[in-house]
């Protein structure tokens, strides 16, 4: 094991479990963190939670004894928790720092460790950068670790967000519900919190399976035949997935086609401005779909765009005041709450925008589209790429990009995260993961076939 290895990317130090990520390399890890924190605050309070993965507690056991070695004041998760809770604990409680033990929605064979600073937003580069720095190369002595004190810090989290939405209204829609939480940390918690009137709730996947039932838990299409069979099976209105860790979601339609996150933004961005009159800016990462820059330009709505990586959306919601933070992997922010993404919360607003609009799934998209679009987006991964030659094809593309691409002018070059070619009509994206050996391609057009072939033209160009 080298330092190196122990690096934060996009949100967080991720690893595979029992490689990389072990229990001296979270010790060192914590190290790190407890001694930026030392240099800040002679005591500092930090809390620390962990998700269902595979020694998740024992590893945010290890974790929180290290940082209480410095003198810190250390609350640990009683329970498997959601890191938006954790993320809210902090605010709340003003501890001055969070970690959350995830690899959110990678794979079963990872674990992560995510840092979140006041007022729970993700840990900034320039924060974690120093964390690094201070990682020792020795294994950090645990008899002296001070004491560490337990927390259930998940009825406050459901109560809070559950004053956030109009819950009796989803109660009596009489809407039938299915959520899948993909074995991870969301429980039956959406199915408790709208159960107790006509709606009705069911939950795939509630159970923990480190696992994940050999699915990534990241809530997209390829992922969600369980809870396309038991939405067919109950013949529901609508259904929703949160990932791993549950800061993010996915929906999908009474017809069982999973809608891109895409259309969820707008839908949420109707809903928040036109139904329930909240004001503020759009902060979007430069994935986000171009139907937010219609509706923000219909309603003078200020747009501010980041990398991906809801670290740099926090930032700007620390900044300004912002309504709404969306990124392409369904991520969504909510005035009033986090600056962070909430998985839970942004299934329960989706589900009463579609109450208030008294629509289905697909009648929201088709409003929208005639609205504002059309627009389709898709996005295809280009695997293990060696990382020097994703540098090369992102610096080919940066000094010669194309004249045009698919039978599109290229009119614009955009470089604030990876390449995006930007067309007369739409846009194309080349960009590394960030977490994980892979190039992602991105593009958005007019019609599924138009965004088909820029994908399939940008196969080639990344070659």
């Amino acid at each position: 094991m080298t330092l190196d290895q122990l690096h934060f990317g996009t949100d967080g130090w991720r690893a595979k479990i029992s490689t990389t990520f072990n229990f001296p390399n979270v010790r060192r890890v914590a190290y790190g963190l407890g001694v930026t924190l030392k240099k800040k605050k002679k005591s500092a309070l930090v809390f620390v939670g962990y998700d269902t993965r595979f020694y998740s507690d024992q590893y945010a056991a290890e974790a929180a004894k290290v940082l209480a070695s410095f003198g810190h004041r250390v609350v640990l998760s009683s329970c498997i928790l959601p890191t938006p809770a954790l993320s809210l604990a902090v605010k709340q409680y003003k501890a001055d720092a969070g970690v959350m033990i995830t690899a959110s929605h990678n794979s079963g064979a990872y674990n992560g460790f995510k840092i979140k600073l006041p007022p729970g937003v993700s840990a900034p580069s320039s924060f974690t950068q120093v964390v690094e720095k201070n990682i020792p190369n020795f294994e950090p002595d645990l008899s002296l670790a001070g004491p560490v004190t337990t927390q259930d810090w998940l009825p406050f989290y459901l109560k809070a967000i559950s004053a956030k939405v109009n819950l009796k209204a989803i109660r009596q829609a009489g809407f039938k519900v299915v959520i899948d939480s993909m074995h991870g940390v969301g429980g039956k918690h959406f199915e408790e919190l709208i159960s107790g009137s006509k709606t009705q709730a069911g939950t795939v996947a509630a159970n923990r399976d480190i696992f994940f039932g050999g699915i990534q838990p990241e809530p997209i299409g390829p992922n969600l035949k369980p809870l396309f069979k038991m939405m067919k099976d109950w013949k529901a209105d609508v259904g929703f997935a949160t990932d791993g860790d549950g800061d993010r979601i996915g929906m999908v339609d009474e017809k069982g086609h999973y809608v891109d996150v895409h259309k969820l933004h707008g839908i949420l961005l109707y809903h928040l401005w036109v139904n329930r009159g909240m004001r503020g800016a759009v902060v979007k990462t430069v994935s986000g779909t171009l139907m937010i820059d219609r509706m923000a330009k219909k309603w003078g709505i200020p747009i501010f765009e980041t990398p991906i990586g809801f670290k740099y959306i926090g930032g700007v919601m620390l900044k300004e005041n912002v309504l709404l933070g969306i990124e392409e992997s369904g991520g969504i922010a909510i005035q009033g709450h986090l600056p962070e993404r909430d998985g839970l919360l942004s299934g329960l607003l989706l589900l009463e925008a579609l109450v208030t609009m008294k629509k289905t799934p697909t009648e929201a998209v088709a409003f929208l589209q005639k609205e504002f679009g059309p627009y389709y987006s898709g996005r295809i991964d280009v695997e293990n790429m060696p990382f020097a030659k994703q540098a090369a094809v992102l610096n080919r593309l940066k000094k010669s990009p194309p004249a045009s691409i698919a039978g599109q002018k290229v009119v614009g070059l955009q470089t604030l995260d990876g390449v995006k070619l930007k067309l007369e009509n739409g846009w194309l994206m080349v960009r590394p993961s960030g977490t994980e050996p892979l190039l992602r391609l991105y593009a958005e057009a007019p019609s599924t076939q138009q965004m088909q072939a820029l994908l399939k033209a940008a196969q080639s160009l990344v070659k």
